[in-house]
């Protein structure tokens, strides 16, 4: 198996690590515990920089975004911008200064910016059908033991995660989806979620988080790694290339108000058909 990453099999899946992202593309903030929210967990991805021409402002189409660094007082709706590089931090409230928000991203980006707020799913990249994403802590080890010698937390931030699962092998998260037309249902403590995918991945994870600098050789080593770690059960392959990782989970209405909190067991209940309308 490659990456040299080992694991007790009879360990039980646990929840390890909880990220929410509240502006999509900019910096995450680390939780001990998350609420669900609505096809989200709550604050997930909440704002976004919208360009003139309608299209977002994220890593897909600029490495800029990757040299803005955003802080959080989430309590009091407080985002806090500066340069990666240093220079001034400017402060903002997320609501209520939307005008001087767009005003700074301007300027920043050298692109006219508006500032979305929305607070049911909406700007999530696959909208109501994927809520959060899952990851297991050992396919990033994994992969960071095959990757250009980047440091943990760079791969963690390349894939940009919600949940990470600790106590398993590389690549356990494939048991979280099915083959092309079903999912996985399983349960986070309470919470009962429906493995539906591995998410296909785009030309982020190749940019530097920090700097936004192109590495040209990630593509192809990562699909080497992915394949060569596969796991013999893995339905991968059905579902295309190697270059697919974490897994695209629904929360179902039902979840709502529930709270995920680390250490939480993981269990896989079933199989289950999805609706394709």
């Amino acid at each position: 198996m490659s990456g040299n990453v080992t694991s007790n099999p009879m360990t039980v899946p646990f929840l390890s690590r909880i990220r929410i992202y509240p502006v999509k593309s900019l910096d995450p903030v680390e939780l001990q515990e998350a609420e669900i929210g609505i096809h989200s967990l709550k604050y997930d991805r909440e704002f976004a920089m919208l360009a003139e021409d309608g299209r977002f402002i994220n890593g897909k189409r600029t490495g800029a975004v990757n040299q803005l660094k955003a802080e959080y007082d989430l309590a009091k709706q407080v985002i806090h911008l500066s340069a990666r590089s240093g220079g001034e931090v400017e402060s903002f409230h997320m609501v209520n200064d939307k005008a001087l928000i767009e005003r700074y991203m301007t300027t920043f980006f050298g692109l006219t910016t508006h500032w979305l707020h929305h607070t049911k799913g909406e700007l999530m990249d696959i909208p109501t059908a994927c809520s959060v994403s899952v990851v297991s802590e050992a396919s990033l080890q994994s992969l960071q033991h095959d990757l250009n010698g980047y440091d943990l937390e760079n791969i963690r931030l390349r894939f940009r995660a919600n949940l990470e699962i600790g106590g398993v092998l590389p690549f356990w998260e494939d048991k979280l989806f099915g083959a092309p037309g079903t999912g996985i249902r399983f349960k986070v403590g309470d919470v009962e979620m429906i493995g539906v995918s591995p998410r296909a991945r785009c030309n982020v994870p190749p940019r530097d988080p920090f700097t936004g600098d192109t590495d040209k050789s990630f593509i192809k080593s990562m699909m080497k790694s992915r394949a060569d770690s596969l796991p013999a059960d893995s339905l991968l392959p059905q579902h295309g290339n190697m270059y697919h990782l974490t897994v695209n989970t629904y929360l179902p209405e039902t979840e709502r108000g529930k709270i995920l909190r680390l250490g939480d067991k993981v269990e896989i209940i079933e199989t289950v058909q999805l609706q394709t309308t």
